[in-house]
């Protein structure tokens, strides 16, 4: 019997092991991305102090990318995944413990911030690039979309409880659950055994790191899109932390439980959009990545223009759709038509490509919501993203490269 296009890369053991491990990883963290925002408010945090504890997980993560990716080329990356993950869980249990003895401050919580980005930078290209090293090349997008699909339930699963968890009894439990769930991911990925030569290098990781931009560079498809992502997700990138939460506060009269809520309803837009990916057959992958930006500027628009909780809800929904089906797109061609070889060190640059200047954005969200407050912000924000995706659609060459059937599987 054959298995659905997105069950397929399942077949492969080492695959499911990581794929375990970080689906309930993920679960953890929807439940502390909850747990944030409602601790920094509870602590008496203004929004601005609420930006900076989102910006500084972001800036750091940044800070670290491009040496990420170039470690991922170097070492196993099943290595940097085990360290991540031990980190990030040392990390959330200190927050939890000092959030439970009545000790935590906002200055702790911008230094796990810190610890938490360092981690994720080195993570982040690893856990993309070792897709490539654990399913064949012509599953790579259902590789993706089995990713997505899982990490969808966690973000639909996780901000559900962590809501709960945070209104009926305290950000701390929910620190403390997101602790336990790095310990399982590190735990089942132990015993997964990639097979994956590392080549060695008697160059410098100054001389790995250039010869990535170098590769980047030289293909007009790759750099215009990174840097494309980098200014179209300033519009996104304010409204998990900041955007979202004040919207709940001051214009839905909600608290946690709505606000996991709509993280809930985005984890099933991502759903729909993993299961829809996998089956997508298309020549020219990249015109159906700027239809969904196109779809997720408009849901980004609905929410400021009509800000009740029933178009709010319809509005994540259709906005994990856009936005998750336009990143596995992107992610699965960059695996296909990318050598391993520098596949880390590209991945790295296209994560930093898209998020270096996404700290400004919970800070330029804060301003604007002073100002405008949360649906006038949204407003900005859906104009802001569909203008630029307009405009990029009628020159990007990404609209006509073509990519092997294949890769659809």
């Amino acid at each position: 019997m054959r298995l659905p296009a997105v069950l397929a890369p399942l077949r492969h053991r080492d695959f499911r092991l990581l794929l375990t491990g970080q689906t309930v990883s993920s679960f953890g963290n929807s439940i502390s991305n909850v747990a944030v925002p409602f601790q920094v408010l509870a602590l008496g945090g203004s929004p601005l102090q609420l930006g900076i504890a989102v910006a500084l997980e972001t800036v750091t993560s940044v800070g670290f990318l491009l040496l990420g990716g170039a470690v991922a080329d170097r070492i196993q990356r099943r290595t940097l995944i085990l360290a991540s993950d031990a980190v990030g869980g040392c990390v959330v249990a200190i927050v939890a413990v000092l959030s439970a003895s009545g000790s935590l401050r906002i200055e702790h919580l911008y230094v796990a911030a810190v610890a938490l980005g360092a981690a994720e930078a080195f993570l982040a290209p690893a856990y993309t690039a070792i897709i490539a090293d654990l399913v064949p090349a012509e599953i790579l997008r259902a590789g993706n979309a089995a990713r997505l699909l899982t990490r969808s339930v966690a973000r639909i699963a996780g901000p559900t409880v962590g809501g709960l968890v945070v209104a009926l009894v305290s950000p701390a439990a929910a620190f403390g659950i997101d602790a336990l769930t790095f310990l399982f991911s590190f735990g089942t990925l132990l015993l997964a055994h990639p097979d994956r030569r590392v080549p060695a290098s008697s160059r410098s990781i100054v001389a790995d790191i250039r010869e990535g931009f170098a590769y980047v560079f030289s293909y007009r498809w790759l750099w215009t899109t990174t840097i494309y992502f980098m200014i179209v997700n300033v519009a996104y990138a304010g409204h998990p932390g900041v955007m979202t939460p004040l919207l709940v506060r001051d214009t839905l009269g909600g608290d946690a439980r709505l606000f996991g809520l709509l993280m809930g309803a985005y984890g099933v837009g991502t759903v729909i959009a993993s299961v829809g990916v996998a089956q997508l057959v298309t020549r020219r992958p990249g015109r159906v990545l700027f239809a969904f930006e196109i779809l997720a500027a408009l849901t980004v628009l609905a929410v400021g223009l009509d800000p009740t909780v029933p178009v709010v809800v319809a509005s994540f929904v259709l906005m994990g759709v856009a936005l998750s089906s336009s990143t596995v797109i992107w992610q699965a061609m960059i695996q296909r038509l990318v050598p391993a070889r520098v596949l880390g060190r590209v991945t790295s640059i296209d994560l930093l490509g898209n998020s270096v200047i996404n700290p400004l954005a919970p800070l330029i969200a804060a301003a604007l919501i002073g100002s405008l407050g949360a649906p006038g912000t949204f407003v900005v924000a859906g104009v802001y993203a569909l203008g630029l995706v307009t405009i990029t659609v009628l020159v990007s060459p990404l609209r006509d490269l073509e990519e092997p059937l294949a890769t659809a599987a």
